[in-house]
């Protein structure tokens, strides 16, 4: 049985009877929050749907009432003045949280490395990703795009002509050499795909595991891949941070 999660007029799910006893564990969702499953004729408090398909659950986790995830200030809602996400779940303790490495010195480090570190850094994030999402795919699309990466470099530098500078992600590709240039071709569609595949996934990730509302564009994801995916980790980052830091606080 599957069931849904409202809280301000937002929904969130299809969410498993166990799913729903992890999140109310982790502080994800509250006893105060709605839930209706596709047996339930109306939506009823978190407490009372796990008073009835879980009884022993509240008791073993010392919440006997509702009261006990309303007063819990460490997973008080974040509203859009604090931050532009929406994160009605508050922070997701049970989570693995994304690389936290600064989108500034994700360039930084790209420039100085000739784009060598950004190739790297869309693997630790594919791979991350990976771990937190098992199905998601990008993580195979970057390393097939990294495969054909090196053998069109390898061919052009075999062949002794010109090899044109990949930078940040961009094209590469080797003049007089038509299978240089078609595994340089075949590296660019890869990892767009790859940057697009990462995209999907992260958005199914933070709007249905951890559900904070999470929009990507996709010109950004086109034109910049994993340093636009690194500007929101960060910010993701700061918010989980700033809400378990005021949890400790109180």
């Amino acid at each position: 049985m599957n069931f849904q999660v409202s809280r301000n007029g937002q929904m969130y799910g299809p969410y498993t009877l166990a799913d729903l006893q992890r999140y109310v564990g982790s502080g994800n969702v509250l006893l105060t929050d709605l839930a209706k499953s596709e047996a339930m004729s109306e939506w009823l408090p978190v407490s009372q749907v796990l008073a009835r398909e879980a009884p022993g659950f509240l008791a073993g986790a010392g919440a006997a009432s509702p009261a006990a995830g309303a007063a819990s200030p460490a997973y008080a809602p974040v509203s859009s003045a604090d931050t532009p996400y929406q994160m009605p779940y508050g922070a997701a303790g049970a989570l693995v949280d994304p690389p936290n490495l600064s989108w500034g010195l994700v360039i930084l480090f790209s420039i100085l490395t000739c784009g060598l570190f950004s190739l790297i850094w869309d693997l630790v994030q594919a791979a991350w990703m990976r771990r937190v999402q098992p199905g998601a795919n990008a993580l195979f699309f970057y390393i097939a795009a990294i495969v054909s990466e090196f053998i069109n470099v390898a061919l052009s530098v075999r062949g002794g002509g010109f090899v044109m500078s990949r930078g940040m992600g961009a094209y590469s590709g080797h003049f007089g050499n038509p299978i240089a240039s078609l595994f340089g071709l075949l590296y660019f569609i890869l990892l767009i795909v790859g940057r697009f595949s990462f995209r999907s996934s992260l958005e199914d990730f933070y709007n249905r595991v951890d559900p904070i509302g999470l929009r990507l564009g996709p010109v950004m994801t086109f034109f910049f891949g994993g340093i636009y995916f690194q500007y929101h980790f960060n910010k993701i980052n700061a918010i989980k941070q700033a809400l378990r830091y005021r949890g400790q606080a109180i």
